[in-house]
């Protein structure tokens, strides 16, 4: 394994922390006023913090040290669990002190619901980049994946409608739908953070005028183009393939290209969340992940 840089070490960790105060301004000032409760163990603190008055940062810590522990026993990784250990230590610190600073902006649940969700998204997406984690039910639901054999969307699943099902016990239907929301809108936050907000496209052309397309896309629009070859799946007949990435305003253009050349080709294209290389962003290397210790038998 290659050892980490200081310099990255140090990045990772200030991103760590970045990732985990972002979660907890967003609980302090749109979630736990409006007793949004999103699923995971946050959520289930802020359900047990108005049931009973129990700080929610104490409670996060509470039920995530048996997990932890446990996730690191079943699940292995000293890495994993030493930075999730300073996430969680980062928000349960944090949290209620933020949530006696911040006052919250808006008394609009739809609104806390949008930008909480929104605001936890960023930084749980900050802290999954750094081979982190929050804790919670990130670790359960990969527990009961390994115990049960269930998948782990469908671990997750369960374990987050089984928060927002108490939500709704709790603070009513319409609190809960709103946590639905919430958990949406986080989710796709955390993808947002994790692959990058590329507006890049990714075009494959199935032409018999291939070459004279790929020689037009690299002139005309400064693009480069690879040349695969496939093969009809009916006729068997060999194909050639133009594969290249564009940005979102080229589309046209090639699209006019393609016309052009071929009327008859055959193109899609499609989104690409995530280009590296020559041209986009650097390819950096990636750090060999250690292998997990077996225990003697």
């Amino acid at each position: 394994m290659t050892p980490s840089r200081p310099r990255d070490l140090a990045r990772a960790y200030v991103l760590l922390v970045l990732g985990s105060l972002l979660l907890s301004v967003a609980f302090a000032w749109f979630l736990v006023p409006q007793r949004i409760a999103a699923g995971g163990v946050s959520g289930l603190a802020i359900i047990l913090h108005y049931l009973w008055g129990w700080p929610t940062g104490a409670l996060v810590a509470a039920v995530n040290l048996p997990l932890l522990v446990a996730g690191y026993m079943f699940l292995g990784g000293a890495r994993f669990t030493a930075r999730t250990v300073v996430s969680l230590a980062v928000f349960s610190s944090t949290v209620d002190w933020l949530g006696t600073v911040l006052k919250p902006i808006t008394h609009d649940p739809f609104l806390a619901t949008l930008y909480g969700g929104m605001l936890s998204g960023v930084g749980i997406g900050l802290v999954f980049a750094q081979q982190a984690s929050t804790g919670g039910t990130t670790i359960l639901a990969r527990l009961l994946q390994r115990a049960a054999g269930i998948s782990a969307g469908y671990s997750q699943l369960a374990v987050d409608a089984v928060v927002v099902g108490l939500a709704a016990l709790v603070f009513g239907p319409q609190i809960a739908l709103y946590a639905l929301i919430g958990l949406y809108v986080s989710t796709k936050a955390i993808d947002w953070v994790i692959e990058g907000f590329s507006r890049e496209k990714v075009a494959f052309i199935v032409s018999t005028r291939a070459q004279a397309i790929s020689d037009r896309v690299i002139a005309e629009m400064d693009r480069g183009a690879t040349l695969l070859s496939g093969r009809g799946g009916y006729t068997g007949d060999p194909r050639t393939v133009v594969m290249c990435v564009l940005s979102q305003g080229q589309e046209a253009q090639l699209k006019g290209i393609v016309h052009d050349e071929d009327p008859a080709a055959f193109m899609t294209i499609g989104a690409a969340t995530t280009v590296l290389g020559e041209g986009f962003t650097p390819l950096k290397p990636a750090r060999a992940r250690p292998r997990p210790q077996r225990r003697a038998a």
